[in-house]
């Protein structure tokens, strides 16, 4: 084989070895993601998310998108902007108004990655906050995961911000609250975290998703580049325990 084909290769069928084990966890799971950062991205960054979305259905999971809408935009055009956005990258979606449960079970069924604005046309005006929207839909479908991605990487380890956690329990992430070390625009999320996993969402990902192929790397590398919230340790996939090893 030509070397330089090699290199080039070679990086990429070791990344994929890797995650095999990711992958097999994950097959079938739903995973809502809070798309909170569309306005700290670029066109190309926002396609290279909605790339990285597809993966995801490409491997076997099964994920959901609820989002926020720009100010003075419409959330509907919005939602329809986005949902194509991802059908672009060869994979069925497809725009939902409200939170109706058996709409997104039928969406899921039917093999498209659902992109929800919390709105529908009885509710247009009202103001429903995407994380709170996110928490709900995970809760309803039995999500395995719930991810907010914005503009916070997680919670930090030291006060200089070189490191996050990468999984924390309920139990650490509240005596880290007690103690002031969890950062302000954290704060909210991870109190929607709690409540996620205490009404059975298996994980919540706290993930800054300005970082190129941010969901990747966290779902698929063994530390991630995000905090996971968890109830208590002995909910552990297979190649998790590797992190404590």
């Amino acid at each position: 084989m030509d070397q330089k084909l090699y290199d080039q290769v070679e990086p990429k069928a070791e990344f994929l070895i890797q995650a095999l084990p990711y992958i097999r966890d994950f097959s079938d799971k739903i995973v809502v993601i809070e798309y909170g950062c569309r306005k700290y991205l670029s066109p190309i960054d926002e396609q290279t998310l909605m790339k990285d979305i597809a993966l995801l259905k490409t491997v076997g999971m099964r994920p959901v998108v609820v989002h926020d809408t720009p100010m003075g935009a419409d959330k509907f055009r919005e939602n329809k902007r986005i949902a194509k956005l991802i059908e672009l990258c060869g994979v069925k979606a497809i725009g939902i108004c409200g939170m109706d449960l058996d709409t997104l079970h039928m969406a899921l069924d039917n093999d498209f990655i659902p992109v929800i604005v919390p709105n529908d046309i009885d509710n247009e005006y009202e103001l429903i906050d995407p994380k709170d929207a996110s928490l709900e839909v995970a809760v309803g479908l039995k999500a395995d995961k719930l991810v907010y991605l914005s503009s916070h990487r997680g919670i930090w380890k030291d006060v200089e911000r070189t490191k996050v956690y990468p999984r924390l329990t309920v139990d650490e992430v509240h005596q880290l609250l007690d103690e002031g070390k969890v950062t302000e625009g954290v704060i909210s999320r991870v109190e929607r975290g709690f409540r996620a996993v205490e009404q059975g969402v298996n994980r919540v990902h706290l993930v800054d998703g300005r970082i190129p192929h941010a969901l990747i790397l966290e779902f698929f590398s063994k530390a991630g580049v995000g905090t996971i919230i968890i109830k208590e340790k002995d909910i552990l996939y297979m190649h998790e325990l590797e992190l404590d090893e």
